[in-house]
């Protein structure tokens, strides 16, 4: 079939592969959006994380937090997408340094920058701010950004900064056409798929506000149930993040996207573009050290080789005891990504059956959600090395060696015990050498409150083993 002129793809290096059916590259193109919305919310985290203890940049670091949470809401708004049309789910993301075609930047852990924020500002504006006077200045201060921080290192896709809702308007393109993805590629109703009432917890589906602290998180999750849910949950995401026109802009030509404009909810919430621009302009050109900590670009704990920002835009934990809590860190990340993952094998295999042990494993993922904030904050006021300098470590957000649970649920089962294992491998190393306890109460409680804290941890590991030992007991 020939391609119709109105959708040729034009984005350098995403030209639909001639093996490929349009069914085939909708699914591909769905799943790079996934790996985009984690990549995203994990650099928006690092952000907010790395904000000082000031009333300013608390709120900064509420907004910043409130667009991260909302990417997750997009992350499985994704996943139902493929469920629908019996595509593998993708919790995936490159490790760093990576970049891909349709990324709004090449990905990169910093702490909050003017250049950072201003690639921020730029990938989630809409197209109709192009040639803004103020939003033109901030094009400029991002692409020197990408330059100076991609300089070094080899990018694939130019290392310049672009937007985050080409991908969706592509993809909306292609799904709003029945000559390239036809009525029977939508299958599986809203069987499997991920809802609002389990995942979107205080975050109300509508633009709610706590009444101590102002606007709240509008999570979207959406199931879907047919090609036509699919593309208004798409354009949701969309104008979420960069606002209705943006969407309206995205529509094609065809009956089905014609239709479609009046069905899409419409917003007063803040788009995430919004929120970064007002950030932005309270920021102004004040120097990082004054509202941020300096954490490195792109922490690890890989010791296997030298790295640095002259080789390949990594920087190495070298000081003992934040490298073991950025240990704990990767392995909490490992953790919920776990989870999520088992909660997608359950959701999909056993809709109905599972239901109860779903929500269970639904807490288990929000509780490493809370550690991970909670170790967060701790490594970005820990050094990073052991010389008397004032540079921090910074959670590193390490992707996993595997992301995928194998088929069987006993071993998936397996695999949480073996992960609850480590992590109390990790808290005895931590531990040594720590005071014993005093009468009651944990020496130096108050001035390293990490040492409660870890204590606490392991008790909560503790009833997630017996939890999966009654589990496999009655798998027997």
């Amino acid at each position: 079939m020939q391609t119709p002129t109105r959708i040729q793809p034009h984005f350098v290096g995403l030209e639909k592969p001639p093996q490929l059916s349009w069914y085939d590259y909708a699914i591909m193109l769905l799943q790079i959006g996934a790996s985009i919305e984690h990549a995203l919310m994990v650099q928006y985290l690092y952000a907010a994380y790395s904000l000082r203890d000031k009333p300013e940049q608390a709120t900064w670091r509420k907004s910043l937090l409130t667009i991260a949470r909302e990417e997750m809401g997009h992350l499985l708004t994704v996943q139902n997408i493929l469920t629908l049309m019996g595509g593998a789910f993708n919790l995936d993301r490159g490790d760093y340094p990576w970049d891909v075609p349709f990324e709004a930047c090449p990905f990169r852990l910093e702490r909050l920058t003017q250049g950072s924020l201003a690639c921020y500002v730029y990938a989630e504006m809409p197209p109709d701010k192009e040639g803004d006077p103020e939003l033109e200045k901030i094009k400029e201060v991002a692409n020197r950004h990408v330059r100076k921080t991609s300089e070094n290192r080899h990018t694939l896709y130019g290392g310049h900064v672009g937007h985050v809702g080409t991908l969706y308007d592509h993809v909306i393109k292609i799904l709003g056409d029945r000559d390239l993805v036809p009525d029977v590629c939508f299958k599986n109703g809203k069987v499997g798929q991920f809802s609002w009432d389990e995942w979107g917890r205080n975050y109300r589906g509508e633009n709610a506000e706590d009444p101590n602290d102002g606007p709240r998180a509008n999570v979207l999750i959406r199931k879907v149930a047919t090609r036509e849910e699919a593309l208004i949950a798409l354009a949701e995401l969309s104008e979420q993040g960069e606002g209705l026109v943006a969407v309206e802009k995205g529509l094609g030509d065809t009956d089905i996207l014609q239709n479609l404009g009046p069905n899409i909810p419409k917003f007063d919430a803040a788009t995430h573009f919004e929120r970064f621009l007002k950030i932005y302009r309270e920021l102004g050109e004040r120097d990082a050290d004054q509202f941020s900590w300096k954490v490195p670009d792109n922490p690890t704990i890989d010791h296997s080789t030298d790295h640095g920002p002259e080789l390949d835009g990594r920087t190495r934990i070298e000081n003992d005891r934040s490298f073991r809590w950025a240990g704990l860190f990767n392995l909490r990340y490992r953790m919920l990504l776990a989870w999520l993952a088992h909660a997608l094998m359950l959701v999909r295999s056993e809709p109905s059956a599972s239901s109860h042990l779903c929500g269970q494993i639904v807490h288990r993922v929000f509780g490493e959600m809370y550690n991970m904030k909670a170790i967060a904050e701790l490594l970005v006021k820990m050094p990073l090395t052991n010389n008397a300098d004032d540079l921090k470590a910074g959670p590193p957000f390490e992707m996993p060696f595997r992301t995928p649970l194998p088929p069987n649920h006993r071993d998936a089962w397996e695999i949480h015990k073996a992960a609850l294992a480590a992590a109390r491998k990790l808290y005895d190393d931590l531990l040594k050498g720590e005071p014993p306890k005093i009468m009651g109460q944990w020496h130096h409680e108050i001035d390293n409150p990490a040492i409660p804290y870890l204590h606490a941890m392991m008790q909560a590991d503790g009833d997630a083993d017996q939890w999966i030992d009654d589990i496999l007991a009655g798998l027997r």
